[in-house]
């Protein structure tokens, strides 16, 4: 069996480091607590500690002559084992397979809306796809045959964010992590090579389980990564990823390509609004990965496959938009920032050609969508949609009368659980539009 932990990917940010830390710290993971008017250690003890015992240990841990007074405004250094703890809770808000999925302690056929919770393992079928939202609102993506077990997911009665930790059996897991986390807040990503520890980011960890190679590649933030025989860590910023051989060595940081550029449309034949559409190859690329389907969000049916060319056949299209998103991969296997297009077809004049935008919000009916939609032009950026009171039909709302342009958008909306308070669900992309007509060659 592998063991994991060869490799350490740890935050910038992270405090205080071993070399900052008392010969008491190190190795001992900590929670620091801002000291409130009036606290005393034996009213913190009733309140956070699992034991009174611990009381001494604390004392010693943070030099303090007498427990009943505490400077307001330090910051107390607690032992994290030493805080009571609770059960977290991950949400599952997208599922699309034909087959069904069982997961959870016990295992059970979930579908959106299940919980999942610490223990759980999830094994996502080829040509399937999931997401989950943990409780501080960040989103765990699944891809086709990826497989994670949730080695940890509890929360203390301190912090207001979970500590988490992923163990990647395989595949890929697509992480955004919630910027607020606290910093001294464990959320670890784990491989039979690697160990990533990141807050308040957005990035990707794979595992090939064939060639035993992993990766690890950043598009916000920046993470440390260090293998167990290198001997000074390598910092991995925005825009670069790095590779990790079966013995759990980091190769050189490389930087992340970009994805292919929409070039042009060819209607394939009079009689049918088919399109070939073509992309700008990128230098250096080994192949690419192409997500397609209906919504702007992808949350519901799709189909995600890997491509030698940039070309595209689409289905029959018509004003509703049909959605692509594409990245570039290396020759290492480092998969480069997604680039999402929207196409569709409609007998206007390109001038007045609008498109139809449909987004997937499972399990919204009787509830109000946030969203706003910006479109970004050279004459500056116009919010097309601002709006608290949206409603869904059927899991999904459409946005009409959308040109030719760049877009982004955020919404948020609560998920209806299993027996639970409905969860607060953000999202949040961009895309490029494009409308193709009658004249489109």
């Amino acid at each position: 069996m592998h063991k994991f932990c060869s490799l350490l990917l740890l935050c910038f940010l992270c405090i205080p480091t071993l070399s900052q830390a008392s010969d008491a710290e190190k190795g001992l993971p900590l929670i620091f607590y801002k000291i409130k008017r009036g606290d005393t250690l034996i009213k913190l003890s009733r309140k956070y500690l699992k034991q009174s015992t611990d009381l001494e240990f604390i004392r010693s841990l943070n030099h303090l002559r007498n427990i009943n007074l505490l400077p307001e405004g330090e910051v107390l250094k607690i032992p994290r084992s030493a805080v009571k703890q609770s059960p977290s809770q991950a949400t599952v808000i997208a599922l699309n397979c034909a087959q069904s999925i069982r997961a959870g302690v016990p295992p059970k056929q979930i579908q959106i809306g299940s919980i999942l919770r610490e223990g759980a393992i999830i094994d996502i079928p080829a040509e399937c796809h999931s997401a989950m939202q943990l409780e501080d609102g960040s989103t765990l993506r699944l891809p086709s045959s990826a497989a994670i077990k949730i080695a940890i997911l509890r929360k203390n009665a301190i912090e207001t964010t979970p500590e988490v930790q992923l163990d990647l059996i395989k595949g890929r897991v697509e992480l955004d992590v919630f910027k607020g986390r606290a910093q001294t807040t464990p959320f670890e990503v784990r491989t039979p090579l690697s160990m990533t520890g990141v807050r308040g980011t957005e990035f990707r960890v794979g595992y090939e389980t064939t060639e035993q190679t992993g990766q690890v590649e950043v598009l916000a933030g920046v993470v440390s990564a260090k293998g167990q025989n290198d001997d000074e860590a390598k910092p991995v910023s925005k825009g670069q990823g790095i590779t990790f051989d079966n013995s759990g060595k980091a190769l050189p940081v490389e930087n992340l390509l970009d994805a292919p550029e929409f070039k042009k449309a060819e209607r394939i034949n009079a009689n049918e609004e088919i399109y070939d559409l073509q992309f700008t190859p990128v230098q250096l690329a080994n192949h690419y990965t192409i997500t397609s389907g209906q919504h702007v969000n992808l949350l519901g049916e799709r189909l995600q496959k890997a491509a030698q060319i940039t070309q595209i056949k689409t289905p029959p299209l018509n004003k509703d938009a049909f959605f692509y998103q594409l990245a570039s991969v290396s020759k290492a296997g480092l998969m480069g920032p997604l680039q999402q297009y929207g196409f569709c077809f409609t007998v206007n004049e390109v001038k007045s050609a609008r498109c139809r935008a449909t987004f997937n919000t499972p399990k919204t009916e009787g509830t109000t969508i946030t969203f706003s939609l910006i479109r970004h032009a050279q004459s500056g950026t116009q919010e097309l949609v601002s709006t608290k009171k949206l409603q869904s039909h059927n899991g999904q709302f459409t946005i009409e009368g959308l040109p030719s342009g760049r877009y982004t958008w955020t919404m948020s909306y609560t998920t209806m659980r299993e027996g639970l308070n409905p969860a607060l669900t953000k999202q949040s992309g961009a895309f490029d539009l494009f409308t193709l007509t009658a004249s489109t060659p």
